[in-house]
Parts: C-alpha cells; sequence; structure tokens
C-alpha cells in the first residue's frame, strides 16, 4: 500500500557526467530530519564531497534542491537552493546560493525534488527533464553562447515554456566568480556557474505538468489570502531618473502574488523592457551617475552584460572600485591593464572590462581567479586599494557589525555573505529609517520596531543596537529562521513577514512559516518546532566546515575592518542612525565593533547552541539532540 507524500515529490534525479549515468534517490531518507532545500543538499554534500576534493575536481557536487512548499501555491516559496564546493572562496570550501524564477517549481511539476550532478563529461552536454524522464544530450550548439542564447535555443528546441539553469561563457572558461543564471534573471553567486563549466555540462532544462499533492489545500488557501493581505505595501523607489527608466511593475515569479520589494520590471528611454534586481540594479550605478553625459540606460545594460556572460554582479562592482581607486592613485596604468580607465563610467569601459574577464584575456585572466586571488598575484600594494567589501563572496561592509551588533556573528559564522539574515536586520532598521524621514513612507516606528525586535529575536533586549545584550539570542533565532527558510525555499523578499503595513500594530507573524508547512505536508509543527530543523541544519553545516578546516576560534571572527575602521555610511541608512528609549535617535556614526564585546558575544552564542563555550566545538551530547549522532 503506497502512502501519499504531501508537499515533495519523493524523487532526487543523481546524474555522474564522466559515465553518463542517470539515476534516483529518495527525497525522504532525507526529509525527515532536513526538510529541503539548503537543508537536504547540505547533507548529500557531507555525503558525498570530501574536505580534500578541489572546486573543480570531478567529484565535486552541484546539488539543485527545492522545498517542500515549492509548485503548491504557496506564496513566495518559488526559489530554489545550489550547494557545492565554491572555487569563489579563498581557500575553496563548501558554499550556497539561492535563487528564483520558475525553474525549482518546474522541477517540482516534472517530479523530481532536486538534481545531484557530478563527474565531468568528455564533451558538452546540457540536461534535459521533463514529465518524471532525464536525459543527457548533446550541448554543443549551446556551448560559447551567452545566457541570453542559450534561452532562445532551449526555447526553440524544447518550447515556449522550457525553464533552465545555466552559465555564460565566464562559466565555461571558469572565472572563478561565474554565476549560475535561471529564468526571469535570477542568479546566484559562489562560482558555482564555473563548477557547471568544469563539468562540461552548460544546461539544465526542465518542462512539466504535474504538481505536488497538497495535505490541506482550503487552509493552504486561506493562509496564502493572509499572507498577500499582511505583505500588501507601497513599491520602493527605483534608483534610476523616472524619465530615462520608467518601472513598469514588478516581475513576479512563479504562483506569486505578493508585493516583491526586489524584483522590478522597467521599460527604458530606448524602449527595452528588462528585470533587474537588487543589488545587481547598482553594480555599474555610481559611475554612470559619475559620467557627465552618460545615460542612466548604460547602468541598467551593464547588468545585463553581467547576467549574460554570468559574471557575478557583486564581484564586478567591487572590481570597477579597486580599478577606479587603483587609477586615481596612480597605482595602475591603461597600459598595464589593456584598458582605458579614462572612460570608466561609460558603457565601452564596462563592455570591454567584462569581456576581458569572461575570456580571461591579459589583465582580465587575472581578474577572473577573483579579486582576493588577484590581491595575491599582484602583492601588498595592491590589496592596500581594496575597499572593505573586498573580503570573500558578497562577505564586505554593507551590514557590518559596526552598526548591527549581532551582524558580528552572522558574518563570522557562515562560509558566506549571509545576505537573508543581513536583511532582516536591515529591513527592520530601513524602515524604521524610513519612518523617522516620512512617517508616511513607513509603519516602522520605534515603538513598531521594539515590539517586531522583541517578538522575532527573543527577547526584550535584541532592538537596543546600542549594547551586545541579547544579541547572541537574537542570531540564534535569526540563523535557525533562515536556514528553514532556505530549506522550505521561501523568499527574502517577503520572508520572514516582520511588519506589516495592515495589521493595527504593524507588527507581523512569526508562525506563518510552520502553519504553511503543516498545511502543505500534513505534518503538525508549531514555530520552535520548525526551529528545530534549523537548528538541526546550521549544526550540520557547522560539521562541514570543521571538516573541511575551520578552526572556530580564529575563523569565527568578522573581518579585522569591524574593530578597527569607524563606520561613516550605511546602504538605507546614510547616518547610520538606530532607535534609543522612547523617541530617542542614537546616531552610531563613527562606532567600531569592540573587540572583547564581540568575543562575549561569541561565547555567549556557543553556550546556547550547546557547543564547548572555549573551543567552539560541537558536544556529543548536542548532536544526539538534535538527531546528528551519526556525525560525531
Amino acid at each position: 500500500m503506497t502512502t501519499n507524500i504531501y508537499g515533495w515529490c519523493g524523487k532526487i534525479l543523481k546524474i555522474d557526467l564522466s559515465e553518463l549515468r542517470i539515476s534516483e534517490l529518495k527525497t525522504m531518507d532525507y526529509a525527515d530530519r532536513f526538510l529541503g532545500g539548503r537543508g537536504i543538499a547540505t547533507r548529500i554534500y557531507w555525503e558525498e564531497v570530501g574536505p580534500n576534493v578541489s572546486a573543480f575536481d570531478p567529484e565535486n557536487h552541484l546539488i539543485f534542491m527545492t522545498g517542500p512548499l515549492g509548485a503548491t501555491g504557496a506564496q513566495g516559496a518559488s526559489r530554489f537552493e545550489v550547494v557545492g564546493k565554491s572555487p569563489m572562496l579563498m581557500p575553496e570550501g563548501f558554499c550556497y546560493g539561492n535563487l528564483g524564477g520558475f525553474f525549482g517549481p518546474f522541477l517540482k511539476k516534472a517530479g523530481y525534488d532536486g538534481v545531484v550532478i557530478t563527474g565531468r563529461s568528455a564533451k558538452p552536454v546540457y540536461l534535459w527533464i521533463h514529465d518524471g524522464a532525464a536525459q543527457i544530450l548533446d550541448g554543443s550548439l549551446l556551448w560559447g553562447k551567452g545566457v541570453y542564447e542559450v534561452r532562445d535555443i532551449l526555447k526553440k528546441s524544447h518550447g515556449k515554456n522550457v525553464r533552465f539553469v545555466t552559465t555564460g561563457v565566464a562559466g565555461e572558461n571558469m572565472c572563478r566568480s561565474a554565476n549560475l543564471m535561471t529564468d526571469n534573471e535570477g542568479s546566484a553567486t559562489g562560482g558555482f556557474g564555473a563548477v557547471l563549466g568544469s563539468k562540461n555540462l552548460k544546461a539544465l532544462a526542465v518542462l512539466g505538468t504535474g504538481s505536488p499533492l497538497v495535505a490541506k489545500p482550503e487552509e493552504l488557501k486561506e493562509l496564502n489570502k493572509l499572507t498577500i493581505h499582511l505583505n500588501k505595501r507601497d513599491p520602493l523607489m527605483a534608483p534610476f531618473p523616472e524619465e530615462q527608466v520608467r518601472r513598469t511593475g514588478q516581475s513576479s515569479c512563479f504562483q506569486c502574488g505578493l508585493d516583491c520589494k526586489y524584483r522590478n520590471a522597467f521599460r527604458t528611454a530606448s524602449g527595452k523592457n528588462v528585470v533587474r534586481k537588487c543589488q545587481s540594479m547598482f553594480v555599474y550605478l555610481p559611475w554612470v551617475f559619475g559620467r557627465p553625459g552618460e545615460s542612466t540606460e548604460t547602468a541598467v545594460d551593464a547588468t545585463g552584460i553581467c547576467n549574460d556572460l554570468s559574471l557575478c554582479t557583486m564581484e564586478m562592482y567591487n572590481i570597477v572600485q579597486w580599478l577606479d581607486t587603483c587609477y586615481k592613485s596612480g597605482y595602475l596604468t591603461d597600459k598595464q591593464t589593456g584598458l582605458d580607465i579614462s572612460k570608466l563610467g561609460t558603457r565601452e569601459f564596462f563592455e570591454n572590462l567584462a569581456k576581458m574577464i569572461a575570456h580571461r584575456e591579459g589583465f582580465g585572466d587575472i581578474l577572473a581567479e577573483g579579486l582576493l586571488r588577484a590581491g595575491e598575484k599582484l602583492g601588498e600594494e595592491a590589496r592596500a586599494y581594496f575597499s572593505n567589501e573586498v573580503s570573500g563572496v558578497g562577505d564586505g561592509a554593507s551590514y557590518s557589525a559596526r552598526e548591527y551588533p549581532m551582524n558580528g556573528l552572522l558574518y563570522a559564522l557562515e562560509p558566506r555573505q549571509p545576505i537573508a539574515m543581513l536583511h532582516e536586520v536591515s529591513w527592520l532598521t530601513g524602515l524604521w529609517v524610513m519612518n523617522q524621514a516620512d512617517p508616511k513612507s513607513s509603519p516602522v516606528t520605534s515603538e513598531v520596531f521594539r515590539a517586531a525586535a522583541t517578538k522575532f529575536w527573543g527577547s526584550d533586549k535584541a532592538w537596543d543596537l546600542n549594547t551586545h545584550e541579547g544579541k547572541a539570542m537574537a542570531a540564534t533565532k535569526i540563523i535557525d529562521r533562515t536556514y528553514v527558510k532556505d530549506s522550505l525555499l521561501l523568499c527574502d523578499s517577503v520572508w520572514p513577514l516582520m511588519v506589516s503595513w495592515n495589521t493595527p500594530d504593524h507588527v507581523g507573524d512569526p508562525t506563518l512559516e510552520s502553519r504553511l508547512f503543516s498545511a502543505v505536508t500534513g505534518i503538525e509543527t508549531d514555530e520552535t518546532g520548525l526551529s528545530q530543523y534549523g537548528e538541526r541544519i546550521f549544526n550540520l553545516q557547522r560539521r562541514v566546515l570543521l571538516r573541511e578546516g575551520r578552526r572556530p576560534k580564529v575563523d569565527d571572527v568578522p573581518e579585522e575592518f569591524n574593530f578597527v575602521a569607524p563606520v561613516e555610511t550605511v546602504f538605507m541608512n546614510p547616518n547610520v542612525i538606530v532607535p534609543g528609549p522612547g523617541e530617542e535617535v542614537i546616531s552610531r556614526k563613527g562606532q567600531t565593533l569592540d573587540r572583547k564585546v564581540f568575543e562575549d558575544m561569541r561565547k555567549e552564542f556557543y553556550e546556547l547552541r550547546g557547543w564547548d563555550s572555549e573551543s567552539g566545538s560541537h558536544k556529543v551530547e548536542t548532536l544526539e539532540r538534535l538527531g546528528l549522532s551519526d556525525l560525531v
């Protein structure tokens, strides 16, 4: 007798490109402990990728994983996770990425919860997945093509509704910052495009007509209505002048009716219709704005150039900033770089730079190794011109611990910039900053800020960003919630729903995720029960990092600039203000993170986690409590 599986499809594809062999894993062998997405992918990584495997070795795995809420109609659940050993990290190591669009839900509609890829094909290939079947097909016609041309070829071959993950020329040439790209301009940093290229795998294409089962469809429908109501809000202002680039709406992902703060559709003055999202909109914007007479459309096109070549826009921003500083300081010349740096800010300059890197031409070959490795090759003088942003995979100063103390723990414990965790802090603070400037722009008064922080971060001391009290507890809450979110594959644009424009107290609801999970899967749990999954997955990742050589007391530390370089301004918070008692407004401008304060927070965090408070290592009883005794 077959028992229905609700939410999950029950199967994971496993592809060995060296042997051209296709097999399947059982999702439910993993889901009871690790949910999906980041949880299951990290567990498979633990089982399959040894600490001595290099990022470009055939033995490295690229693990694509959806979550149990995808393709069920659950709002904001259209994302998927990718896990593998990253060539962008220095040294190489475990990393993860998160993408939106349509690929993840369509993979589930095709009957699979994930795809695990290992080996290396002898020639270019792509993977075609459709309604319970998979084929490894000749990819020679796709090789050498940009992301947009690959999209068009796949649609011509497999129909207009086909969805895909691919990489551009930068990935084929194993540029260490090469992205994976998916439909609707979705991307993931970490250099996983280069890993795809190293395997001679150009793309994964998928088309499916099925749907996973939902345990309680009527309950899910009501929760979706509630989520849409609580989330309803005015759109954020676009960063472009209206007369040159006009916002025409938002470009929603699969089955999503939520107001999205990151994904926008634009129409340019020349008639282009494009989708631009989040940080990628800013990859070249400051230099275009600083170039008299240059059209804002150049900044819009710069994002498209990066996406088509599959270059990480965070890395490209840092590279342009570094070149600008080096040129103004007289350290680099046009002759050394092969670039006319006096044209920085023009479309011509950016296009030439991007192509040099993606094709590994001249000085671009050095930059294709990533800015950190370029600094190692060029020497100490080159590194002296790095900004604080240059400290790893997106790991920089944007939301540093100098202004938001608990962020020191979030940065210190992750292998890359933990952007979804940082958003939980910066978004709430940013809405408060907006309210201070114009009460009509945001409902987050100081009172709402304190109430939301207390409710979501676990104590009535967590809201005070001028003290370390309650910050270790806040970090545990934020981490566990994010790991669950990345395993259910809920979108960072909405989740967690900390604030609402449409309730009397304007405070969101931290129980919604567990209620959605129970409605879809039929597994009854609550906020605390769901958080325990997050705690388990976080501890699993910790074991992975320790196995790969992490030294807790040395590596569980944010970048040195947090302790020595006073903060001057912050994205969404230029004056670095935070709430004080009552209606008091306090500025943290000029502050650094106190080293002793951080060490005290870290020790408390270790204790809350059930780790040894001095060494940061796991206690056996903690792993056993979490059902991870096999990791001892």
